[in-house]
């Protein structure tokens, strides 16, 4: 019995400083990523919360903030945004589908939202648009927001 006292009251400590570690961690970044020291800090501790096990509570919620800073630096740092832009200049929604396709092995026959391979054909050969009906089922289907799947208006038009 006193055994499993002392295993008890061990993994209580240790859960103590796990969670003072975790606090200290937290309070690193309370007022945002103000470098890239801050942002490599907190990607690595970001990397380290989702490695695969299972988080609680309290880890789930600093995951979140954590997350949150690390998003609000890559849209707000000054190198970040040039390569921000850059990527979505470069990235026209076929391409974004392509990407999709290929990254998670997919071919024609596999996306129904736009249609028959024909369909998905004309549409990665830009003989067809994207119409907001497959960007919507697009969107559903990749957890995304439409609007990724939807060409831009020209100036002057829509």
């Amino acid at each position: 019995m006193t055994t499993v006292l002392q295993n008890s009251q061990s993994v209580r400590a240790a859960l103590e400083n796990l969670q003072m570690l975790l606090e200290q961690l937290r309070g690193q970044f309370v007022n945002g990523i103000s470098g890239p020291e801050d942002y490599a800090r907190a990607t690595v501790l970001l990397n380290e919360l989702t490695d695969g096990h299972e988080l609680n509570r309290y880890e789930e919620q600093i995951l979140a903030e954590l997350e949150e800073a690390i998003l609000a630096y890559e849209q707000e740092s000054a190198g970040l945004k040039a390569f921000n832009a850059e990527i979505k200049a470069s990235m026209t929604p076929v391409q974004l589908l392509r990407d999709l396709m290929e990254t998670l092995g997919l071919t024609g026959s596999d996306l129904p939202e736009i249609g028959d391979k024909s369909a998905v054909s004309k549409v990665l050969n830009g003989d067809r648009p994207i119409s907001h009906k497959m960007a919507f089922a697009l969107a559903d289907r990749f957890h995304m927001d439409p609007r990724a799947f939807v060409s831009p208006s020209p100036p002057g038009k829509g």
